[in-house]
């Protein structure tokens, strides 16, 4: 193999080993064979910090000894690494069968949950006591497939733990609760694979940003780009912890009301000042009415920002891929954040640099919807929303 340096290993990476090596007992995966199938594969070290021992060409026969989600551990030439599933092709097909039907991990329902026909939240489902037995096949982000009395659906990973660990007793009556907060490390920390915070780990700065999916006792479930981990809940506190305090206080709109929620998640979890918030709440008002359920243009666009034809299929994909109702202002506001962050970064990057006066939610209402909502008579609608932003919304909050 070629000696290279090592590489900068991202946390989703580090957590997947983590939880290869923890999580796949030897007897839950026989060996089988497989041929790297792309030019260079990197393999890692199997133990922290994981660095790398550099790489395999095209057409090395390894023995992969376990694997899961897209990591696997195999051995070549006498040595053990970590790898790609992705970077491997099995040799055998029956093989492949045999070793994709045992990798299966046994789980349990931590409150009462619904199990989905379809990994979307608006599909059929059949409700699922706690404390009911699972196989869990496969995470993606916030969804997990699972075999469930014989029957393969979805249901929300964050509704699951390990026997004996994470469900509810008599002895225990701890609630489990669950969410879906920004949250950031307090202090310099470790991310552990299981949720007893014990065995393997990896290091986690100061700093450092995740989602927040569960919390049980002392113990908080959280995720960094698609990686789910535990680390105990007095090392986290919210990623914006100043801003949200401050959108909580000024909020000027009623505590029940889809404007409330927006606001604030305007200000604490995108980060806005005042002065951009309400400009992107002039645009909503003026699009739906902050009315996530609310069709236009004769059914081709929908929602609080009146997304249009593929923008529309795009929210309810997404949604979709993340076990999110697109009817909802809570999947509507996660699709506005991925989609102004990723398609209209430079909208993004203009609404977190508006001075935080009259003159600057003007600006921002403006920019907004010339370059985002881009409805018919721009100029004209523009204008229109810039002034209600900085005469009317903006004025509510000092």
């Amino acid at each position: 193999m070629n000696t290279m340096r090592k590489p900068r290993i991202l946390l989703t990476l580090l957590l997947l080993l983590a939880l290869l090596i923890a999580g796949v007992p030897a007897a839950r995966a026989e060996s089988f064979q497989a041929v790297v199938s792309v030019d260079s594969m990197q393999v890692y070290a199997t133990q922290s910090p994981y660095q790398s021992l550099g790489t395999l060409p095209r057409g090395t026969e390894v023995t992969v000894k376990a694997y899961e989600g897209y990591v696997a551990l195999i051995s070549y030439g006498g040595k053990k690494g970590l790898a790609q599933v992705s970077d491997m092709t099995v040799k055998s097909a029956t093989e492949a069968q045999t070793a994709q039907a045992t990798q299966t991990t046994p789980m349990v329902a931590t409150c009462q949950t619904r199990f989905y026909k379809k990994a979307d939240a608006s599909s059929s489902y059949a409700a699922v006591s706690e404390g009911a037995s699972v196989e869990l096949i496969a995470v993606n982000g916030k969804c997990a497939k699972v075999n469930y009395n014989g029957k393969v659906g979805y249901m929300l990973y964050s509704h699951l733990g390990e026997p004996g660990t994470t469900t509810q007793s008599a002895a225990d009556d701890t609630p489990v609760q669950t969410g879906n907060a920004p949250v950031a490390a307090s202090r310099n920390s470790r991310v552990y694979a299981s949720a007893s915070l014990s065995g393997d780990s990896v290091a986690v700065g100061k700093g450092t940003k995740m989602t927040l999916l569960a919390i049980r006792g002392d113990c908080a479930m959280v995720e960094k780009s698609g990686a789910i981990g535990y680390m105990p809940l007095s090392h986290l506190e919210s990623a914006s912890s100043s801003a949200q305090t401050a959108s909580t206080k000024a909020n000027p709109f009623p505590a029940d009301s889809n404007e409330h929620t927006i606001y604030a998640f305007l200000i604490g979890e995108m980060g806005y000042n005042r002065a951009a918030a309400m400009g992107v709440m002039a645009n909503i008002k003026y699009e739906s009415g902050y009315r996530p359920v609310c069709d236009g243009d004769r059914g081709t666009s929908y929602g609080i920002c009146q997304w249009h034809a593929g923008r529309k299929n795009n929210l309810i994909a997404y949604c979709e891929e993340n076990m999110l109702d697109y009817t909802t202002l809570e999947g509507q506001l996660r699709f506005f954040k991925y989609e102004i962050t990723t398609r209209y970064s430079s909208v993004h990057a203009y609404l977190k640099s508006v001075e935080n006066t009259a003159e600057g939610a003007y600006d921002a209402a403006y920019y907004f919807c010339f370059n985002f909502e881009a409805p018919a008579n721009r100029t004209a609608q523009s204008t229109k929303r810039g002034n209600y932003a900085r005469d009317t919304l903006f004025p509510k909050t000092k």
